[in-house]
C-alpha cells in the first residue's frame, strides 16, 4: 500500500508513539481489504467508546498511560452505543445494572477517550444528535448499522464499516469500498408496489431486501418521500438481514437525481419486486413466539427520537404496565423526555426510560423473561443470538402493539392488512 511521506513518518515513531501504532494498524486493515493508499478524512468519525480496556488490547496503547497524556483526536470524533445505560439504570432493578458503583467504574472507563476529544454521543443514531454531520463526497470513519447507509445514502458521504479511535486519531482510513466512485453504483432495482403506511412497513421492506440485496446497491422506486423515523427504520433493516452500505431513491438521495442516475447508465443486475406478499414473508420470520403471555416488552432499537418517546409516553398515560417495559433513547433525547414529562409518564405506569445501550450490546434480559415483544426488526433478529443458548421466543409489531402488550401482558398483534 503506497504511503505519502507524512503517513511513513507517522508509521516510523518519529513524532509520536501513538499515531504509529495507529498507524500500524491501519496500514494491517488497508493491505487486507485491498486498499492502494489511505485517504485523509474530511468528515468525521464514529469510535467506539465502550471502555478502554479492549481498546488497549487492540491498539497496544494504554490509553490511561503517559503516552495519552494531552493528546487529542485529529478529527471530529462521536461514539456509538455502549453497553450499559447512561441514563436510566437506577430504574432496572435488578443487577449488575442497578448498582452505582458498577454504572461509575464502566462510566470511569471510558474517560480517556473523553479527554482525547471523542464526543460521547452514545448512540446508534449518533448521526442525528452529533451536532455536526459530513456533506455530500467527503470521507468518513463510521461504524453501527443504521448509521451506515445513513451517511453513504442519505448524506451522500462516504464510508465503510470501520469507524475507530485510529482514523479519530490520524484523521487517515484505507481507501476502497465506499470511498470510490465504482462501489456506489446502484446494482439491483427495487420496485416497491405496497403502500408504505408507517415506520413498520419501511422496516420489514428493509428486512426483506437487505436478506436479497446482500452487500449490493439497491435503488429503490414506487413510494414516496419517507419521513427521517422511516428512513433510520429502513436503514438499520437493510443493514441487519443484508450488509448494505448504499442505497439509492431517485428525487432524495442526493447521489440519484433519476433512476439512470443511480446506475450511471447501466442496466439494473436484477429486478426485485416488493409488494405484500414479499413484506408479510418478512413479518413472519421475525414472528417467532408460540406463547401469547409476553414477559418483556423492548422500544428503541434504533434509539428512539424525541417524537418516538412522545408517542409511547402518550400511549402509556394513566395506563399501567403488567410486565417489563424498556424504551430506550440516547442520553441527549433522554434529557430532553425528562424535560418535557415523558420519562414520568413512563416511569408512572411502570415502564423504564433508558440510554445509551441496548439489550443486545447489554446480553440482558429481564430475569424470567422467556417471550418479548418488540417493534425492532434489527432487534428482535439480533437478540435471539445474542442472548444464546437461551431461548427467547419473539414477537414482532407496531409500537401500538408493543404498549398494548406490556399493559395486558398478551401479545394481540396482527399482520397489517389484518388491521
Amino acid at each position: 500500500m503506497y504511503l505519502t511521506k507524512e503517513e511513513e513518518r507517522m508509521l516510523s515513531g518519529e513524532d509520536d508513539y501513538v499515531a504509529m501504532k495507529c498507524m500500524e494498524w491501519l496500514v494491517k486493515y488497508g493491505d487486507a481489504a485491498g486498499a492502494e493508499r489511505l485517504v485523509d478524512i474530511d468528515g468525521t468519525v464514529n469510535a467506539p467508546i465502550t471502555g478502554t480496556r479492549g481498546l488497549t488490547s487492540e491498539t497496544g496503547i494504554d490509553f490511561s498511560g503517559p503516552e495519552m497524556r494531552n493528546k487529542k483526536v485529529k478529527i471530529f470524533t462521536h461514539s456509538g452505543q455502549i453497553d450499559t445505560p447512561v441514563d436510566g439504570w437506577e430504574d432496572i432493578g435488578f443487577a449488575p445494572w442497578n448498582d452505582p458503583d458498577h454504572h461509575k467504574a464502566f462510566i470511569d472507563s471510558f474517560k480517556p477517550l473523553i479527554r482525547a476529544g471523542v464526543h460521547p454521543t452514545c448512540s446508534c443514531t449518533y448521526y442525528l444528535v452529533s451536532t455536526f454531520n459530513p456533506t455530500v463526497g467527503q470521507h468518513c470513519a463510521w461504524g453501527e448499522s443504521s448509521a451506515m447507509p445513513w451517511c453513504n445514502a442519505i448524506l451522500g458521504a462516504r464510508t465503510n464499516y470501520d469507524g475507530c479511535f485510529q482514523a479519530a486519531y490520524t484523521g487517515k482510513i484505507p481507501m476502497y469500498g465506499m470511498h470510490l466512485d465504482e462501489n456506489r453504483v446502484g446494482t439491483h432495482l427495487i420496485k416497491v408496489e405496497a403502500e408504505l403506511r408507517d415506520g413498520m412497513a419501511y422496516d420489514l421492506l428493509g428486512f426483506y431486501v437487505g436478506g436479497k440485496v446482500g452487500l449490493d446497491v439497491p435503488v429503490f422506486t414506487g413510494f414516496n418521500k419517507p419521513n427521517y423515523n422511516e428512513l433510520i427504520k429502513m436503514n438499520s433493516a437493510l443493514n441487519t438481514t443484508g450488509a448494505i452500505h448504499m442505497y439509492h431513491i431517485p428525487g432524495l438521495t442526493p447521489e440519484a437525481r433519476t433512476i439512470e442516475d443511480s446506475f450511471n447508465g447501466n442496466k439494473p443486475e436484477d429486478t426485485i419486486t416488493v409488494g405484500w406478499d414479499e413484506l408479510k414473508e418478512a413479518y413472519d420470520t421475525l414472528n417467532y413466539a408460540n406463547d401469547d403471555a409476553v414477559d418483556f416488552v423492548y422500544i428503541g432499537c434504533p434509539h428512539l427520537t424525541l417524537d418516538q418517546v412522545r408517542e409511547v409516553a402518550w400511549l402509556l398515560e394513566g395506563r399501567r404496565c403488567r410486565t417489563n417495559l424498556w424504551i430506550m433513547t440516547n442520553p441527549w433525547t433522554f434529557r430532553q423526555a425528562e424535560m418535557m414529562g415523558y420519562r414520568d409518564i413512563i416511569k408512572r405506569a411502570g415502564g423504564v426510560l433508558l440510554s445509551g445501550t441496548c439489550p443486545g450490546l447489554m446480553r440482558c434480559l429481564p430475569p424470567n423473561t422467556e417471550v418479548m415483544a418488540t417493534n425492532s426488526a434489527k432487534q428482535g433478529y439480533y437478540l435471539h443470538g445474542l442472548v444464546y443458548p437461551k431461548e427467547l421466543e419473539t414477537w414482532y409489531g407496531s409500537t401500538k402493539e408493543c404498549i398494548n402488550a406490556a399493559i395486558t401482558s398478551k401479545w394481540s398483534g396482527k399482520w397489517m392488512e389484518d388491521k
